[in-house]
């Protein structure tokens, strides 16, 4: 028997991006204009930072039943650009069965609700295993054993809606490391992780991510990368897959290397853009018992 760890250590990223210009040409773009007496677009001091204009008159919002107006310089400031990347990963300690799940009515029914809170996330997992299926979501509102969630992301159309392997689990989703936790040969294991994306860019964005390089132990021992497409339990392979409706390199399991790969993308504004991410890892007796540990970074990037 074997005792290997694997930690996933996720990253969050903030980056500016662009917004639609109310005024173009080929080599400029004015957002904004206003006949004014002074100001500054960046005053600042030790603890500060001031955007001031001077000489405005009847600055504001305004609205009627077909339009609304915010009259003044500043008042698009409150649509600066922005990009937000969350991410996180499943808790081991919060397993739990269930036995009822809906897709429509966005519910899942556990055996004990005692580890789930709403506002967190939880990752639903059928037939544990190299080739679960997997959905995510945040918990709206608990009523006894049902948990309902804002909406589902990942397998949705696949998983199955009546759990009968005995093997299907839902995890509290708000941990920053991945644990694969005990390892032994030729018994796949699997870890999640999911992302939350926001951003007003108009053009979308992109995310990314990248390791640090092989999954490894000592100096001198690693585990292989999947290569094939697929992690499975005739020989040693560690990978990862990518599940959801923004999701991008799926359909095969891919080794996480420090060249940056794309896993999610839109090309429009996002409040709440999800993919579920699932790790997957197969051992050999011959793999050499240690720990092994991995970083992976996730960058977020606006489209331009």
């Amino acid at each position: 028997m074997r005792f290997l760890i694997c930690v996933i250590i996720t990253g969050v990223f903030l980056l500016t991006s662009s917004v639609q210009a109310a005024m173009t040409s080929s080599h400029f773009e004015l957002r904004f204009d206003s006949i004014n007496s002074g100001g500054t677009d960046n005053s600042t001091s030790t603890n500060y930072k001031l955007y001031d204009t001077l000489g405005e008159q009847a600055t504001g919002p305004s609205t009627s039943t077909n339009y609304s107006l915010l009259a003044g310089y500043r008042q698009s400031d409150d649509y600066r650009p922005f990009l937000s990347l969350i991410v996180s990963a499943q808790e081991n300690n919060t397993q739990v069965p269930y036995t009822a799940l809906s897709t429509s009515t966005k519910t899942v029914t556990v055996t004990l609700a005692t580890s789930f809170a709403t506002g967190t996330f939880i990752g639903v997992v059928e037939n544990l295993g190299l080739h679960q299926k997997t959905i995510i979501g945040k918990i709206e509102s608990i009523n006894g054993l049902v948990l309902t969630v804002d909406k589902w992301d990942g397998q949705v159309d696949q998983i199955s809606t009546n759990p009968q392997g005995g093997d299907d689990y839902v995890y509290r989703m708000e941990a920053f490391s991945g644990v694969f936790g005990r390892l032994e040969a030729n018994v796949g294991k699997t870890t999640l992780s999911r992302t939350e994306v926001g951003t007003n860019s108009a053009t979308g964005y992109t995310v990314y991510m990248q390791s640090d390089g092989y999954l490894r132990g000592s100096t001198t021992t690693h585990i292989m990368d999947v290569a094939d497409g697929e992690v499975s339990m005739d020989s040693e392979e560690y990978g990862a897959r990518v599940y959801g409706t923004l999701a991008t390199s799926t359909g095969m399991d891919f080794a996480v290397t420090s060249t940056l790969r794309e896993i999610q993308t839109s090309t429009t504004t996002a409040t709440d853009d999800r993919v579920a991410i699932v790790y997957k890892i197969n051992i050999m007796p011959y793999t050499p018992a240690s720990n092994y540990l991995q970083k992976v970074r996730y960058l977020l990037t606006a489209n331009f």
